[in-house]
């Protein structure tokens, strides 16, 4: 103010004064509550998480897998995330009400870091609902499968979440998603332009149900002609040496005359000559 200031005498300085301190107090408030929600809330953080608009059924390591796909695309990567899958399903109870039924689906891999797109899988085996349906009936059943991903910011450490779901007319059966990752000499490349695209590849239109019973009657199917074969070459075995137990003597020469000891001189001893026939080996010895 220099020289000059405000009094007592000046009230209209006194009031600028305080409507500017207010002012200031409610502006900061504002301000502090706005930084404060955005940090807070997730609603951009959500919106760059990515799901693949269909859901594949494909084989993995022969056996049948439901696959779907997750992408983060901001550069930095949130700390930990965890995948969960559930299938709703209106079913219809003995009193003729309609209940909704939830099945957890079981995940190979629940727990993953979005570095780069990553193929979440579950394997339809005994325990999933998806066990008994072939490729008809996967496309005309009524189910709708809701996939959560949950995960902790890098920046704020807080929690977040973002949701998708899949019904039938999105699952898309003998399909396999294209490959996003490819490996240079010094680094990975991410090609973000693959993310939704899929190739048709070779899958059975039997449930995986099916598939299973018939790996299990070829696998009966082998082991019987293992065994068979196995018993064959026992018996060829033991037939062999049968053969070579018994000698079979085909000709024997005997010497006209009886060899009498004085006769025969020091280191001589009569023999014959014999003829062995052994699984097909004919022996001479002197006996």
């Amino acid at each position: 103010y220099g020289y000059r200031c405000v009094t007592e005498e000046c009230s209209l300085a006194i009031l600028m004064v305080i409507l500017q301190s207010v002012l200031s107090c409610i502006i900061d408030t504002f301000i502090i509550g706005a930084a404060l929600a955005k940090m807070a809330t997730a609603r951009k953080r959500a919106q760059t998480i990515r799901f693949s608009y269909y859901a594949v059924v494909g084989l993995r390591d022969d056996k049948f897998c439901l696959m779907w796909r997750i992408g983060d695309f901001r550069p930095n990567h949130m700390v930990e995330g965890s995948v969960r899958a559930q299938l709703l399903r209106y079913k219809e109870d003995k009193e003729g009400r309609m209940t909704m039924e939830y099945r957890d689906l079981k995940l190979l891999n629940d727990q993953i870091i979005l570095v780069t797109p990553v193929t979440v899988v579950h394997e339809i085996d005994s325990d999933s609902p998806l066990y008994g349906l072939d490729r008809k009936a996967l496309a005309k059943d009524n189910f709708e499968i809701l996939v959560t991903f949950v995960y902790t910011g890098d920046s704020t450490g807080t929690s977040h979440q973002s949701r998708s779901s899949y019904v039938p007319r999105e699952i898309l059966w003998g399909h396999r998603f294209n490959d996003v990752l490819h490996v240079k000499k010094k680094y990975y490349k991410v090609d973000c332009l693959q993310f939704e695209e899929t190739t048709e590849v070779y899958a059975p239109h039997c449930s995986a149900m099916q598939l299973e019973q018939k790996e299990q009657e070829w696998n009966r199917a082998e082991k019987t002609r293992e065994k068979q074969a196995e018993k064959s070459a026992l018996e060829i075995k033991y037939s062999q040496k049968s053969l070579s137990a018994v000698a079979l003597v085909t000709s024997c020469e005997e010497p006209e005359e009886p060899v009498t000891a004085p006769s025969q001189p020091p280191g001589d001893v009569s023999y014959r000559k014999a003829a062995v026939t052994l699984n097909r080996l004919s022996i001479e010895s002197q006996i």
